[in-house]
């Protein structure tokens, strides 16, 4: 079935969560971030979680979403899509205990050669009912048709361009074992990521890694080296996603100059040179 005009503005149920220990601390581990901070909760000060953790949930609002309003999208074709697009901004750092509850809403539908691409804008709460993040992700259906156009909002969160010459490079290096992981760490189940006839089914050479996880892994290393290590700085991250990690590989990260405000520019390759996230932003203020 093609992706229709009439998805937009389309906003699916809410998908809520409270931040326990277990999963902020498993979120971590799902990208092998073994900073002793992020697992000793003996003290009273509530842990700090991964700046990507808000990605669970939001994965589980476009889930509801798709489940109340997409069916026109088959479960064959649901699992040809592709994560192509991320921005979240966080308007404050999230923590051990925070309640949570994130709503999706389709914000562009477009068609595309390689298939239609559905643009969704995701916003969690609190539960005080205070904007706690707002993220937009964008998914390409790959041989999905659309009838139509709706473009969405232009999202940047900085307008600097990034530097000619990296100023650090990271390499990380995925194991096999890397999808499994990351989905039962991270909870975010996509059955491409960890079922071989699945994957080769959909047409890749592969497991890859999660789109998320890539991005989960770079906020990692930036976090760790430009943020001294201390999640409530990040205040927001975004990259297009323009290639597949393989597992196992090695990714690299290249980080660029920052600028004025207080924007980091990054991408990722493979360990074949191919762009993985391209035109990364991370957004950095105080400790919080």
């Amino acid at each position: 079935m093609p992706v229709l005009q009439t998805m937009a503005g389309l906003t699916g149920p809410a998908a809520s969560d409270v931040l326990d220990d277990r999963w902020v601390m498993n979120y971590f581990a799902a990208v092998g971030d073994s900073d002793p901070r992020y697992f000793d909760n003996r003290g009273d000060t509530p842990l700090p979680a991964h700046a990507a953790y808000v990605s669970h949930l939001e994965w589980d609002a476009i889930g509801l979403l798709h489940e109340a309003h997409l069916e026109a999208l088959t479960p064959a074709e649901r699992v040809r899509g592709v994560h192509s697009f991320n921005s979240t901004r966080l308007h404050r750092p999230l923590r051990s205990g925070d309640a949570l509850s994130s709503t999706a809403t389709v914000v562009g539908v477009e068609r595309r050669r390689a298939g239609a691409k559905i643009t969704m804008r995701i916003d969690t709460v609190d539960d005080a009912g205070t904007a706690v993040a707002t993220s937009y992700t964008a998914t390409n259906f790959l041989g999905v048709d659309a009838d139509g156009d709706v473009l969405p909002p232009e999202v940047r969160l900085s307008t600097a361009a990034a530097g000619a010459e990296p100023v650090r490079t990271e390499d990380i290096e995925i194991g096999p074992l890397a999808p499994y992981v990351f989905s039962e760490c991270a909870r975010d189940y996509g059955i491409i990521h960890t079922d071989l006839k699945v994957a080769t089914a959909a047409g890749f050479p592969g497991l890859i890694l999660h789109g998320t996880g890539n991005i989960a892994y770079a906020v990692s290393s930036l976090t760790r080296h430009e943020c001294g290590g201390d999640p409530t700085r990040v205040r927001g991250f975004q990259a297009r996603l323009t290639g597949m990690v393989l597992c196992p590989s090695t990714m690299t990260v290249r980080v660029f100059d920052s600028t004025g405000d207080d924007a980091v520019h990054f991408d990722v390759l493979t360990d074949s040179g191919e762009v993985a996230l391209a035109d990364g932003i991370l957004l950095i203020g105080d400790p919080a």
